[in-house]
């Protein structure tokens, strides 16, 4: 009896040891700004306590919640971010559990039961802990974008909101915005757009350096545009909507489209899959994107071939709003889209046109270098 608790805490120097090392490793702010206080005590007294208590059946007390809350008061104090807070207690609950897993043996049945009941409960409350003293760290000015950025980040993983942002929420649907830049965002920027939007009581986090999420319960569009404009370089994007509970796959999808859409400076509509389903089918098929790529080097024979067709296409084909929205007579159009049927051999305004072409065009528009 007791056995596999007996184990484990033979290995807490251990176990702790390997946690501040793969912190170290996988979150980035960790190797530029490490946490003030000694992450490896505070290993060390979380492994420790999860087994005193879950060996017995008790809860975490008022006094261990405190302490962990305090943790996190401490990290937001020295600047470190939602999503860096977010990656290590999801990598602290997946380490938990695999050093259980990795000891556990046949005969260990009913210690492994009570160790993953204890954890199920008790780690829920001592995330929420955490959290709730990370936002009273930030400081006046951060706490509503900090409260919106973790109701947002519980909003898209489907997961249940903690009492001290869930009066925040809005709606019971929402439309997930994705914006993907063509390379990494400085924090500052990163804490811009967040901030801006939280002015607004708009929820959104940063997923990646490269990767933005605004969960909006109404029209997305306004937002976005701020947002692009805070960035300061075309983005990708990609929208979806879907209701509470059901937020995950909307963000899966938005960010496929995001993937695929051509980036803008200044968009003008918000794609969803109804408007890039092909082009996302495409890129998951490198032999068909291969061979699109062959009428995408027929275009870049121009001049200005992609740029025309992507304002016919969208203005519906009609040649006079077409030709406004490029500043050229619709004859010079009518020359343009004669040239494009000669260089690829299909009309621009024939069905297979429509299919063919327009997905070339977003494409070319979307993968940098996609006619070389």
């Amino acid at each position: 009896m007791n056995a596999l608790f007996d184990a484990l805490r033979e290995r807490v120097e251990v176990h702790a040891r390997h946690a501040v090392e793969t912190y170290t490793h996988e979150v980035s702010e960790y190797q530029s700004s490490p946490p003030a206080d000694d992450i490896y005590d505070f290993a060390v007294l979380i492994r420790r306590r999860t087994l005193d208590l879950s060996a017995t059946g008790q809860p975490l007390t008022d006094i261990d919640l405190a302490r962990i809350a305090d943790v996190g008061r401490r990290r937001a104090e020295v600047g470190l971010s939602v999503p860096s807070q977010e990656q290590v207690l999801g990598l602290h609950t997946a380490m938990m559990v695999r050093e259980v897993h990795d000891l556990a043996r046949p005969e260990h049945v009913t210690d492994l039961l009570r160790i993953v009941g204890w954890l199920g409960v008790q780690g829920v409350r001592a995330r929420t802990a955490y959290l709730r003293g990370y936002t009273k760290g930030v400081g006046a000015a951060r706490l509503l974008p900090t409260r919106l950025e973790i109701l947002a980040r519980a909003l898209i993983a489907d997961e249940p909101l903690a009492p001290f942002v869930a009066d925040l929420r809005v709606g019971a649907r929402y439309r997930i915005a994705v914006l993907t830049t063509p390379d990494r965002t400085a924090g500052r920027t990163q804490a811009e757009v967040v901030a801006a939007l939280a002015a607004d009581r708009i929820p959104a986090t940063w997923l990646a350096p490269d990767e933005v999420v605004i969960v909006c319960p109404g029209e997305a569009f306004a937002w976005v545009r701020r947002a692009v404009a805070l960035i300061g370089r075309p983005c990708g994007v990609g929208t979806a909507e879907g209701p509470v509970g059901g937020l995950a796959p909307a963000l899966a999808w938005a960010r496929k489209v995001s993937r695929v859409a051509p980036p803008e400076s200044s968009p003008v509509r918000l794609p969803e899959i109804a408007n890039l389903f092909v082009e996302m089918a495409v890129a998951g098929a490198p032999a068909i994107d291969g061979w699109l790529r062959t009428y995408a080097r027929a275009l870049a024979a121009g001049p200005d071939l992609v740029t025309t067709l992507r304002a016919y296409y969208a203005h519906d084909m009609n040649r006079v709003t077409a030709a406004a929205a490029l500043h050229i007579h619709p004859r010079t159009l009518d020359y343009r889209l004669r040239r494009v049927r000669d260089v690829t051999g299909v009309d621009p305004g024939s069905t297979l046109g429509v299919r063919l072409l327009s997905a070339t065009v977003t494409r070319t528009l979307a993968v940098r270098h996609y006619a070389d």
